[in-house]
């Protein structure tokens, strides 16, 4: 164990209780890991939930927290050397050595990429859990191209995609992938994000002022070659089902529709079964990456984040998290007293 990294961590030690700032340890490194010392780390609606509703899949005492960006201080991976700037999308959820509201943390390979040491560290913390979960959902669930980094602004001659709700990190994400990959792309804002969405590049942006207008306007410009529902509530199924009738719909949250939608379906992946092939890791982690996120770079427009301070603010971007965050992130530089 490396003791001259005295670690500090918000921690959740019981449901519905706040976070409290305490000593963490610094579990030793295993093969294919590396510790990073954490610069910023975004918090993400699923941080916020899992503190206030009963859910199995994450054991207390936990420290949450699913992306960062930072400097890897010590290394068991070869791709990584000390000293590399990183961005990582972590697995918190498992264990609480890898998550990000601490001092220093653990990612894994294949979960890390490696960017400029100028990288904006504050402005990219905002993207790794949308693009690794856009990606993965891409290739393996809604089986779209990825983009030809040769020819990032081809025209939309591939289908039409419906991406519900645009201005969420994964919606930002799968715009932009879509437009770039080729395809025309439909999608959902409320009117106060609609221009910040209509600037991803979406084709077409209906604004949310009731179920049945959206219902109508998303039916209007079907039929679709794959259904996105990066939202994923019962209420966002229902206007989707009632717009397309039958088919699927590939959604992030787990949800069951009304029996009266019974030609569509609904499919789900849950997080640890979401694996990128050894193409999607390549494109993703070896080129895209580091292309949007060089300096001056214009390929990819990142959601917007806004810092809160050091961990002693990890509770109240919790509490604000929960009441709703729209188009941005929260964020939380660890290392800041």
């Amino acid at each position: 164990m490396t003791e001259e990294f005295v670690n500090k961590a918000a921690w959740l030690r019981a449901r519905r209780e706040p976070v409290v700032v305490d000593d963490a340890p610094n579990a030793e490194l295993v093969q294919h890991e590396i510790r990073i010392k954490v610069a910023y780390t975004a918090i993400n609606p699923r941080d916020a939930k899992l503190q206030v509703f009963d859910d199995s899949s994450v054991k207390l005492p936990a420290i949450l927290g699913l992306e960062v960006t930072g400097m890897v201080v010590e290394t068991k991976c070869p791709n990584f050397s000390v000293g590399d700037t990183v961005l990582a999308s972590l697995d918190a959820l498992t264990d609480s050595k890898y998550g990000g509201f601490q001092k220093y943390t653990i990612a894994q390979m294949g979960h890390i990429a490696k960017v400029s040491d100028d990288a904006n560290l504050l402005k990219i913390v905002t993207s790794p859990v949308a693009l690794f979960t856009t990606v993965y959902y891409f290739t393996e669930e809604l089986h779209l191209d990825l983009p030809d980094l040769n020819n990032l602004e081809p025209e939309p001659t591939k289908g039409t995609l419906l991406i519900y709700s645009g201005s969420s990190a994964t919606g930002t994400a799968a715009i932009q992938l879509a437009v770039q990959a080729g395809y025309k792309v439909v999608t959902t804002s409320s009117p106060r994000n609609a221009d910040f969405v209509q600037s991803l590049g979406a084709h077409v942006v209906i604004e949310r002022t009731s179920d049945e207008y959206v219902a109508s306007a998303l039916k209007a410009q079907g039929p679709y070659i794959a259904v996105y529902d990066n939202f994923g509530t019962v209420d966002t199924g229902s206007i989707i089902a009632e717009a397309i009738g039958k088919g699927t719909i590939i959604t992030l949250v787990q949800y069951d529709l009304p029996s009266k939608f019974s030609d569509v379906v609904v499919k789900f992946q849950a997080t640890p079964n979401r694996h990128l092939s050894p193409a999607a890791k390549k494109f993703l982690i070896e080129d895209y990456f580091p292309l949007i996120t060089k300096p001056g770079s214009t390929v990819f427009t990142f959601q917007p984040g806004q810092l809160l301070g050091g961990l002693d603010q990890v509770q109240a971007g919790l509490n604000e998290q929960l009441k709703g965050v729209s188009a941005k992130k929260l964020i939380i530089a660890p290392n800041q007293e």
